[in-house]
């Protein structure tokens, strides 16, 4: 039997990276995955790859508040409950500094980073009257402060959220984490100049970048039984680059 054995789960931007290797494993552990991504027919594709039966494609923006509720609704309405919740969706951003940062690219990070795991953690929870894990995805950047400042702050913001959740649904019976990735091989770092990724490697005591299917075993982790005293926590899988 699976990890996650007829456990109804939901992954946003799950079209590509981290999100899509995280829905195939959930899929080979028995979970039932809703696919959610910004590009339909991306999640559509993942859907349709996935081992087992009843997953699940939905499109939608994460910071539209009445994207998601349809979203959600639509959840309800298929499976009646929620048992994983994984906030993956992000987007990156350009290697500026904060002088050349405008107001409107800051609060867009914010928007879809941070206010994406809000407006959907505050909608799973009514879905998970039994209990459930939720599992945010932060970064290394949000832990040390690396890269471009909104996209730092943004991934630091959802770690306070998860600690401060952690306290109100603990009651709940619902437990919340973050991951915090370092660099991984993704199409988000496919976009980095080599002059960016090069450094990064070799101060890695590994050597190399992550795979997303590495941080998707974390995320199995957190999201399964075998993490079930664990709440309010991050983990960093980083090759060691940072090791706070």
């Amino acid at each position: 039997m699976g990890k996650l054995e007829k456990k109804v789960t939901l992954i946003t931007g799950a079209g590509s990276g981290i999100g899509k290797a995280t829905a195939r494993r959930f899929a080979d552990e028995g979970a039932m995955v809703i696919v959610q991504d910004f590009n339909k027919e991306s999640a559509e594709e993942v859907a349709e790859s996935l081992k087992g039966q009843r997953h699940l494609a939905i499109g939608g923006d994460v910071s539209n508040e009445e994207e998601m509720k349809h979203v959600f609704s639509e959840v309800a309405d298929k499976y009646s409950s929620l048992d994983v919740l994984v906030n993956n969706a992000g987007v990156s951003g350009g290697p500026e500094g904060l002088g050349e940062i405008t107001y409107q690219s800051f609060m867009r990070m914010l928007e879809v980073h941070m206010g994406g795991t809000f407006i959907c953690t505050k909608a799973a929870v009514p879905l998970m009257s039994s209990g459930g894990s939720i599992v945010n995805l932060s970064s290394i950047a949000g832990l040390a402060g690396w890269g471009p400042v909104h996209y730092a702050s943004a991934k630091g913001a959802i770690l306070g959220f998860t600690r401060s959740s952690a306290r109100e649904l603990g009651g709940l019976g619902i437990r919340i984490n973050s991951v915090a990735p370092g660099v991984v091989e993704t199409p988000m770092t496919e976009e980095l100049d080599d002059s960016l990724l090069s450094p990064l490697i070799m101060m890695s005591p590994l050597g190399r970048i992550g795979q997303a299917e590495e941080i998707a075993s974390t995320i199995l982790y957190l999201a399964s039984d075998d993490s079930s005293f664990v709440t309010g926590q991050w983990i960093s899988p980083n090759g060691g680059l940072i090791t706070i």
